[in-house]
């Protein structure tokens, strides 16, 4: 078996959403989906939840995580996915085929995607260094412009009187599951570019709650599932 790391990482104090990692979502604190779906797949050595709250810590452990915290140096609104993950591998060391990053903020994605993308990535791992979870996009990229102060659309420049949605699908990171080897992370420090493997995922999985109107977007899709079970 690969020697394989889950990575949840929840830290606290999000704005946007207040405590949004152990927020309740359908009877549970969120990011209990994704620690559950990492248990499940039976794919990792280590699940580790990267946090810098004792409280988030006590309700990783009871899902089935093993915690780590963080030095208090990233523990900030202004440190980076990379500098965590810095910070956690001094923690656990770098002795793993690779690592698997789930962020609980998308816990539509469950143990079955895990499977189908670590199964993926071992498949091409003599080819890519990374894999990114995707899904199609909502637009087109030739749509999506920048406005500056002068609301001008001028970067809207497409002759769109003669525009169309392209015949080939366009993609965007939904940001249910991130692989990479440890060294090619820790050089390049992201998990994009011609290395990187795209695993595709529906928009109904790939939600992912940042604001209020995608948890209660969430709570809709988990309802109607429910009901479709029973």
């Amino acid at each position: 078996m690969m020697n394989r790391l889950a990575v949840i990482p929840a830290r606290s104090g999000s704005k946007g959403l207040k405590d949004k990692n152990i927020i309740e979502l359908c009877g549970k604190p969120m990011m209990n989906y994704s620690i559950e779906a990492a248990v499940k797949s039976k794919m990792f050595n280590r699940i580790v939840c990267s946090t810098d709250s004792k409280l988030y810590g006590k309700i990783a452990e009871s899902a089935g995580a093993e915690v780590i915290y963080r030095d208090e140096s990233v523990s900030n609104d202004t440190a980076t996915t990379y500098d965590y993950m810095v910070d956690l591998f001094g923690k656990t060391g770098t002795d793993f085929d690779y690592f698997v990053l789930l962020q609980p903020t998308s816990p539509l994605r469950t143990s079955s995607h895990i499977i189908e993308a670590v199964e993926l990535f071992d498949k091409h791992s003599h080819k890519f260094n990374f894999l990114c979870s995707v899904k199609e996009a909502e637009y087109s990229a030739v749509l999506v412009k920048p406005i500056e102060g002068d609301l001008s659309l001028k970067y809207f420049d497409t002759d769109f009187k003669n525009y169309r949605r392209q015949n080939y699908k366009e993609y965007t990171p939904n940001g249910a599951i991130f692989i990479g080897k440890i060294d090619k992370y820790l050089e390049q420090g992201h998990f994009f570019g011609k290395h990187s493997l795209g695993y595709i995922m529906n928009k109904a999985d790939s939600v992912d709650i940042d604001e209020r109107i995608d948890y209660l977007l969430v709570q809709e899709i988990m309802k109607r599932k429910y009901e479709q079970v029973l």
